[in-house]
Formats: structure tokens, sequence, C-alpha cells
């Protein structure tokens, strides 16, 4: 694992790509015809609850101190895993 400031230096780059790859798929979803705007609007939000959590995971271990950075590091491992793994399948399934 890298040391706790170089870990969140690069979450906070990927919560940055995260918000701009969701933004985009919003766009996307205006320019859809009404039922595929119903499933654009669902999946986006879905993909905003899980960023939100990430960022929540990602706060946490900012603020925790170096006995318990690890663990806050597997937890925020976790939501991004959970928020790419989303990511991508709204992507697929959009895009069908």
């Amino acid at each position: 694992m890298t040391t706790n400031a170089g870990y969140a230096a690069n979450m906070e780059k990927q919560m940055k790509k995260w918000d701009s790859d969701v933004d985009a798929l919003a766009a996307a979803g205006e320019k859809a015809n009404a039922e595929a705007q119903k499933a654009y609007h669902r999946s986006v939000k879905e993909l905003r609850a899980n960023r939100d959590a990430a960022q929540k995971a990602f706060l946490e271990m900012q603020s925790a101190g170096q006995s318990t950075a690890a663990k806050m590091q597997e937890k925020m491992e976790a939501s991004w895993d959970t928020m790419q793994k989303a990511l991508a399948k709204v992507s697929s399934d959009l895009k069908k």
C-alpha cells in the first residue's frame, strides 16, 4: 500500500474522473428518447449514490490517523471497486 497522503491524492483524482464520467452519462441521457432517458436517470442516480459512498469513505480515510489508515484504505478500496463495477455496468447497459 502507498502512504496515506499518496493514496488520498490518487483517490481525489479518481473521484474527479468519476464525477466527469457520471456527468457525461447524464448528458448522453438527456439526448436519448423518453424511455431511454428514464433508464439513464435511474442509472445516474445509482452511480451518484455509489460515488457519494466512496466520497464518505474517502473523507473518513483522510481524517484517520496512521494507525487506522490501512483499515480505511481497505474500506475505500471496497467503495472504489463498487463504483468501478457500477460505472462499467451502467455504461455497458446504456450502450445496448
